[in-house]
């Protein structure tokens, strides 16, 4: 669809987050600008680019005046720091009422804000509105700041602690362990005035704390210990958004498997009796500063679960949770749509391009290219990470003829790059993207349009992989948007167990154009078919 850009944005007002601190709270000069600080847009889809400059972490919501979390207002990154530009989108206003909302760019202590206002639709829609599903309560916590009541060390004493229903909220003080069965403790994290509790669980036989916060780092969570998350009335937790920050060593050495639990073990327990939340099993959370996405299903109403590690410490920097309505009428969450195209014709823009309609042209050409051998030289053959501007062209020899693919990322990763694996101990090689943010360029070729990409996966962990073809490579850690997708091209969800067959067939693309895969989520290929049609 063709975004039609802002036609009027507010002149530029900068806005010192400073202006709105909780009563009382230290700042330590932590300040976020943003510029402009409003967006006056017409009915029609628009994107405005907002500049943002802070000395501290931030986390963004998009509220209304009642401060329930919109749909209709998107922005390309859910946190950040330092000096970028956020991109806040408004989706065209169908109805003939006006509309505002705030986004807000917080964390514990000081918060910028961005008024957005769009104007009715002189000729709204008349085709009746789909019903609208309950909306999710979607919270952002920062735990790279000091909250007062948390524990800061392994060596804070219990006793200073909320009691939970455990009714264990006490130093172990050398007791026996009889006397300390699952001791917990609550801490309440405070977002516009509202308190959550997260709940602080050892298994019998705890000495230290091993959950804290480790200031400037994030929740330490160590080994065989539990984070309770908040249980809301009403509410049933449906998805988890963990950043991982508490190393730096390499993946392939490097194991942390965190996953959501249903409840706390006796830490002598057998870990792999551990019971997880449906779609809360244990990720191998090696990566540091990665993001990692756990989809739960069949969750309870006003229910604890917990974040726990049964290999090595974890530290989170931040967290997003999502819930929903616990009457379980919510559609299933999941990537989100795309944008809807246009009949073609209506837009000379949308028009498809000769030799790509659905089916393949007669003289088409299928290359089918496997990498479940030997990676040929010149292509990255583990998660180093070397990052190269456009991405590593890497020559893939078949037939005799070469053809030229391109590992990428997207510029600001921190972590191992997309790679293709080796074979080992009689297992066949992949490629693996390794994780979100990464890319595959295919080849273009002379005088054919890319029409099919057929791509059949294998298990590289148990994150569902969510893959798409899309036209660039986005420039920072932030997925692309909707309108970057080929059409047909759109994400779909993999089996993370492997061994599953996904085509995309694409129109509209361009002749002698390089596109891409992208991992919005981690995902690996034995094969790859492509097909091209010829230009006419």
């Amino acid at each position: 669809m063709k975004i039609k850009q802002l036609l009027l944005v507010s002149a530029a007002v900068t806005l010192f987050a400073a202006c709105e601190k909780d009563p009382g709270a230290k700042t330590d000069d932590q300040t976020i600008e943003v510029n402009p600080n409003k967006i006056e847009a017409t009915f029609e889809e628009t994107i405005a680019a907002i500049e943002v400059k802070s000395n501290c972490n931030w986390t963004v919501s998009k509220t209304d005046s009642e401060g329930t979390a919109v749909d209709w207002v998107k922005c390309d990154r859910a946190t950040g720091s330092g000096d970028l530009t956020l991109n806040v989108k408004v989706s065209k206003n169908e109805t003939d009422k006006e509309r505002t909302a705030t986004v807000t760019l917080f964390n514990d202590k000081v918060k910028a804000f961005i008024d957005v206002k769009q104007a009715a639709n002189p000729n709204p829609s008349t085709d009746p509105q789909p019903p609208q599903g309950p909306k999710y309560l979607e919270l952002s916590f920062d735990f790279t700041s000091s909250i007062e009541g948390w524990p800061q060390n392994k060596e804070a004493s219990w006793a200073t602690l909320k009691n939970c229903d455990s009714g264990c909220a006490t130093d172990n003080d050398g007791t026996e362990v009889a006397t300390n069965s699952h001791r917990r403790a609550q801490v309440t994290y405070t977002i516009e005035g509202k308190g959550y509790d997260f709940t602080l669980a050892d298994p019998n036989g705890a000495v230290a704390h091993n959950i804290y916060q480790s200031a400037g780092k994030g929740i330490y969570i160590g080994t065989y210990r539990f984070f309770g998350l908040p249980a809301i009335e009403g509410k049933k937790l449906a998805k988890v958004e963990m950043t991982q920050g508490a190393s730096n060593k390499s993946p392939e050495t490097f194991f942390r498997n965190v996953g959501i639990a249903k409840w706390v073990y006796h830490k002598d327990l057998d870990f792999t009796k551990l019971e997880y939340a449906e779609g809360g099993e244990a990720q191998n959370q090696a990566a540091n500063t990665e993001t990692y996405v756990y989809e739960l299903a069949n969750t309870s109403a006003n229910t604890v679960y917990w974040i726990c590690a049964s290999t090595n410490a974890s530290i989170l920097p931040s967290l997003k949770l999502y819930y929903a309505d616990a009457d379980g009428s919510e559609p299933a969450l999941g990537p989100e749509p795309a944008d809807p195209t246009p009949d073609p014709g209506t837009d000379p823009g949308t028009d498809p391009t000769p030799g790509t309609d659905p089916t393949p042209d007669p003289n088409a050409i299928t290359l089918t290219f496997s990498f479940k051998g030997e990676p040929f030289e010149g292509w990255p053959t583990a998660a180093k990470y070397t990052h190269v501007e456009g991405g590593i062209e890497c020559k893939y020899v078949l037939d005799g003829k070469e053809y030229i693919f391109v590992p990428a990322d997207c510029g600001t990763a921190t972590a191992g790059q997309a790679f293709w694996q080796p074979p080992v101990d009689g297992k066949d090689g992949y490629f693996a993207f390794n994780a979100q943010y990464r890319y595959l360029g295919l080849p273009a070729l002379e005088g054919y349009s890319l029409f099919q990409v057929v791509c059949e996966n294998v298990a590289l962990t148990t994150t569902v992989p969510s893959v798409g073809i899309t036209t660039l490579i986005n420039p920072s850690a932030a997925h692309p948007s909707n309108d970057a997708y080929v059409k047909g091209g759109e994400r779909q969800s993999w089996d993370a167990a492997g061994g599953g067959t996904y085509t995309y067939t694409l129109s509209g693309t361009a002749v002698n154009t390089r596109y891409y895969i992208y991992a919005y989520a981690k995902g690996a290929v034995s094969t790859l078919t492509l097909t091209y049609n010829p230009a006419k």
